[in-house]
């Protein structure tokens, strides 16, 4: 009875030391190791996958059956208002010609920013010091540290991993110990004895590769009489079974689990990895587009300075008695609408700006300025059909979707072994201490064994026959949604190729409507100083140099942005967060390059590692 009790105490301190911390770091060594060979095995470079490890502490409302929520206060009804204007003519009064013209400086119209400075933020000015400057790799450094869309993805990564460890660890010899105690009486009946019983067994689970388990266990129990005319006692014994079945469950079909894991894994490696691409290319367009909007800032900024000036020009034109005042009114409505231009487009700015930072996960009190980097992409130059041709190789979701028929074959195999008879061999062998001797004194003279068979006959087979079907039909499926994946994908690319090189041509076309529309407005500004035209004309060349100038800006975003596409498209775009690289994982032949590290370039596509990610 000294021993079981400690035995028994020894586990209960052996279970109390092991710490919840400990469990967590072990899964992490494993799932660490484990996606480390699996992602560079797949895409030929590691993306570090990190998740939350610290262990929380249920508070007392983590117990409540009804959780609180809270109630806003009454407010006060927003009472209904009534605005009235009087009926007056709206507009300034114009001035009679000879006099004044009245007009307010520019420094009196709360001047909207100077060309070269950054959109102020709302409240008092900050230092500079306080605002985060980061590029185009600096926001996705920040994106895959703080976006909470990316570190989910990470998530599921992780629980993919942690499955394969569980049905790897079911697979190798599993240790069991478990202590019973028990206390046992009566009354008259039994003459009012009782005792207390304990008992320990110990031993090792091993589930066979090709089906069935052996088990093999020793059991210790000890008696100590409390009352009555019993006797202390205590017995052991050894034990060996196994179960083998032979024909239903029997072979691979045993390892349907452990090799499900396996390859979900690598689909889940996959799909992170196509997550991350289209992750990037998701920031670099917002990021690119908000260059654009700033740009738009700036170029209104200019449009302002450029309209404050032509005001000024008309007014003295009109003093010198060579246009009316009708020009110099017109001039004035365009600076005014040019203000209000630019006032719209600092909001559209800072709401865009607000929105990056959602995506990237950073806070809303951050202040934030992009730092201006432009990848040097160009439309490629390869035909459609060894662009499609390239997609359909290296695409990660189309080889998803070819495993995934694999998959199903295999499910209709392990469907038809369903269909067997059961056929199991059953075999055990024991042997314990002899009557009156030591638990510790084994006797081979109690060696007992025992062995059979046991068939089922496949009388009901109704649940795994609908099994078989429903394998075959997902078999079908699987086929068919391959085949209309690669359909897709080679409709993507050959889209994804038109859009690029549009894109290429149509920056061209407006950046020659820059220089038309500068020449225009040049034109316009001389012929105003000679009187010939009327300051509407430079007002319109104005406008038309504003508006190419944003049709510019957006043409440059959407090349960069479309080229990206298509590297996502083709499957060819690589992100190697060791080598700071954003570019095309293929050498001019379509060879993934020797190096894995470095992605090399190929076509007219170079990458640029101007940053590090």
């Amino acid at each position: 009875m000294k021993h079981t009790t400690g035995i028994l105490i020894a586990a209960l301190v052996l279970a109390g030391g092991c710490e919840s911390s400990w469990y967590r770091d072990a899964a992490d060594v494993q799932v660490r190791d484990l996606l480390r060979d699996r992602q560079q095995q797949t895409t030929g470079y590691v993306a570090p996958v990190q998740v939350a490890g610290d262990i929380p502490r249920a508070s007392p409302r983590a117990y409540q059956k009804i959780p609180a929520s809270p109630i806003p206060p009454a407010t006060m009804p927003i009472e209904k208002q009534t605005l009235e204007l009087p009926p007056v003519p709206l507009g300034p009064d114009p001035a009679p010609p000879g006099t004044s013209s009245g007009l307010p400086a520019l420094d009196d119209l709360e001047t909207v920013g100077q060309p070269d400075a950054m959109p102020p933020p709302l409240g008092p000015p900050l230092p500079e010091d306080v605002y985060l400057r980061l590029d185009l790799f600096g926001v996705l450094q920040y994106a895959f540290e703080h976006s909470p869309a990316y570190r989910q993805q990470m998530e599921d990564l992780y629980l993919k991993a942690l499955d394969v460890t569980l049905e790897r660890h079911l697979l190798s010899p599993r240790p069991f110990v478990q202590q019973k105690v028990q206390y046992e009486g009566g009354q008259a009946s039994v003459d009012y004895r009782s005792a207390l019983r304990a008992a320990t067994s110990a031993g090792v689970r091993q589930k066979l590769p090709w089906g069935g388990e052996v088990v093999a266990e020793s059991l210790v129990s000890f008696v100590n009489a409390l009352e009555g005319a019993s006797s202390d006692g205590e017995s052991a014994s050894v034990a060996l079974s196994a179960v083998v079945p032979l024909l239903r469950g029997a072979g691979m079909v045993n390892l349907e689990a452990l090799i499900n894991s396996e390859r979900q894994l690598v689909y889940q490696v996959r799909a992170f990895e196509d997550f991350r691409r289209s992750f990037v290319i998701n920031v670099a367009s917002q990021y690119f587009r908000l260059l654009s909007q700033y740009q738009n800032v700036v170029n209104r900024q200019l449009n302002v300075a450029n309209l404050a000036a032509l005001t000024e020009r008309t007014q003295a034109l009109y003093e010198a008695g060579r246009i009316s005042f009708l020009e110099v009114q017109r001039s004035l409505q365009s600076r005014l609408f040019g203000e209000s231009s630019l006032l719209e487009a600092r909001s559209s700015y800072q709401a865009a700006l607000d929105d990056f930072k959602l995506l990237i996960g950073m806070p809303m009190d951050q202040p934030l300025q992009i730092v201006p980097v432009e990848l040097h992409l160009t439309a490629t130059d390869e035909r459609v059909e060894e662009a499609v041709a390239t997609a359909w190789r290296y695409r990660l979701d189309l080889r998803t979707a070819e495993d995934r028929i694999d998959d199903a074959a295999r499910a209709v195999r392990n469907a038809e072994n369903g269909l067997l008879p059961q056929l199991d061999l059953t075999a055990r062998s024991a042997a314990g201490n002899a009557a009156g001797e030591p638990a510790s004194h084994l006797d081979a003279d109690t060696l007992t064994y025992s062995a059979g068979m046991t068939l089922d006959l496949p009388v009901d087979r109704v649940a795994e026959r609908n099994a078989l079907r429903r394998a075959l039909i997902e078999f079908e499926r699987a086929r068919r949604n391959c085949a209309v994946l690669r359909d897709r994908v080679a409709s993507e690319v050959r889209e994804s190729l038109r859009m690029a090189r549009a894109a290429l041509i149509d920056v061209e076309l407006q950046r020659r409507g820059i220089e038309l529309a500068q020449r225009r407005l040049e034109f316009s500004n001389e012929l105003l100083r000679q009187g010939r035209v009327q300051a509407r004309d430079v007002v319109e060349s104005q406008s038309s140099l504003l508006d190419a100038q944003d049709r510019y800006e957006r043409a440059r975003a959407q090349l960069q942005i479309r080229v990206l596409e298509y590297l996502r498209n083709t499957g060819t775009l690589r992100i190697d967060p060791r080598g700071g690289i954003l570019g095309r994982a293929m050498t001019p032949h379509g060879d993934r390059s020797a190096d894995a590290g470095r992605p090399q370039t190929g076509g007219s596509m170079p990458s640029t590692s101007a940053g590090r990610f």
